[in-house]
């Protein structure tokens, strides 16, 4: 008898955190922690090893900063017709879901590239499905924004994300594990990049969608859905070229830092050292995450942005002067620290500054965020191939990026301060 009324507890707690009830905000913010939790441990399993795989597919000579920046710039396509259709239609959440499936039904096809020969069809097929999952995050990656956190009021926002980060950084770390678990256990390292991107292809993934679809729906109201002029406040104008110009620095540090790790011309790790480094920078993450979201609170997303964003180039500043792979974790636990609170502060500064218009103001924050981001590698490899320049170099561009776009955001806000 009482384990059967232990079951039934269980099952009524379940059902009352799972199942929409009258508060609504509370179940969707219930479900969307759960979803991004499991979402967390099949983007860890996927995601950061693209640049190790393409090593292992293409050789150390693999064009990573094209492999990195070519997918993100099928982003304006994307933006412009989930901008279109999410005004088109009723339900984000049904809109949301399918395109989440297509984006992760794709890692499939890029996995099985290991049994494809011929370098330029690699090469080829790899740009071409990296693009095309690309297209489809980025569609739902902004139809989701309009829907989850639309439901989730202003004043709770910056503690719920604070929350939600911290829980998914956390449970990334099973994601890692089990990576590290897989390339440990399995010696042929075909079979085990095989193994590592269909556990969260396949398994982790499929769970999160499934809790993703117990989302309650949401409709944008149709003052907003009907709205064609663009509304966007200066405010908002100044934030996006700020994010445009510190992308394009920030997004050259990540391949090259991946590459730096694991070529035989820098540091020439493992894939199981590679892995415990995005352990590291996790628990950085994950230890410093509630604290920025206090501190944000506090003292302002403008001021926490401005002090994650020296952390990061601190990190970016010494990661090219490490020449011993014990050292690389001084710049890696600063790294997640200041991603950690750039990531929140960032995200919760555009929500404030994008009130007037939503669906123009996220989508075109997306849109101009992408594309700096997909630009940044693409440009460093340029330089790599054109000017045969040091990897030492793009790691000083870099931080000149990110540093005048600290200045630029600095004296904007001085102007709208002086203005008002």
């Amino acid at each position: 008898m009482k384990t059967k009324a232990n079951r039934s507890y269980i099952y009524r707690k379940i059902r009352d955190y799972t199942v929409s009830s009258d508060d609504i905000i509370k179940t969707t913010a219930n479900l969307s922690v759960t979803d991004g939790l499991f979402w967390s441990i099949y983007s860890s399993l996927t995601t950061p090893f693209v640049i190790p795989l393409s090593i292992f597919l293409l050789g150390q000579s693999a064009p990573v900063g094209y492999i990195t920046g070519f997918p993100v710039l099928v982003v304006p396509l994307a933006q412009y017709l989930s901008r279109y259709f999410s005004r088109k239609v009723k339900d984000l959440k049904k809109l949301t879901v399918y395109t989440t499936l297509l984006d992760r039904l794709l890692w499939l096809p890029v996995v099985f590239l290991v049994f494809v020969h011929g370098l330029l069809l690699t090469y080829l097929l790899l740009i071409i499905l990296l693009s095309a999952r690309t297209f489809f995050a980025s569609f739902s990656g902004t139809t989701w924004t309009l829907w989850v956190p639309g439901v989730i009021p202003a004043r709770k926002r910056s503690s719920y994300f604070a929350f939600r980060n911290f829980v998914m950084k956390v449970f990334s770390l099973v994601g890692y594990a089990l990576a590290l678990g897989i390339f440990l256990g399995i010696t042929d390292e075909e079979i085990a990049f095989i193994v590592v991107f269909l556990s969260g292809a396949l398994i982790f993934s499929s769970v999160s969608l499934f809790i993703m679809t117990r989302i309650s729906p949401y409709s944008i109201p149709d003052s907003e859905r009907t709205t064609t002029r663009k509304r966007w406040t200066r405010t908002f104008s100044y934030f996006v070229i700020f994010s445009l110009v510190w992308n394009l620095g920030y997004s050259m540090v990540m391949p090259y830092f991946q590459l730096y790790l694991v070529s035989p011309q820098y540091l020439n790790q493992s894939e199981s050292f590679y892995t415990i480094v995005y352990v590291v920078i996790a628990v950085s993450f994950i230890a410093s995450q509630i604290f920025w979201g206090k501190l944000a609170n506090k003292l302002g997303n403008f001021r926490v942005i401005l002090i994650n964003s020296f952390i990061i180039i601190l990190s970016a500043l010494l990661i090219p002067l490490i020449h011993s792979p014990s050292l690389i974790f001084i710049p890696s636990i600063l790294y997640g620290v200041g991603q950690s609170g750039l990531t929140l502060s960032m995200f919760n500064e555009m929500l404030g500054r994008s009130e007037s218009s939503r669906i123009n103001s996220i989508s075109m924050y997306n849109l101009v965020q992408s594309i700096s981001v997909g630009l940044g590698p693409i440009f460093a490899n340029f330089l790599i191939e054109i000017f045969d320049v040091d990897i030492h170099l793009i790691f000083e561009v870099s931080i000149g990026f990110m540093f005048s776009s600290i200045l630029y955001f600095v004296i904007s806000d001085l102007r709208i301060k002086k203005n008002r």
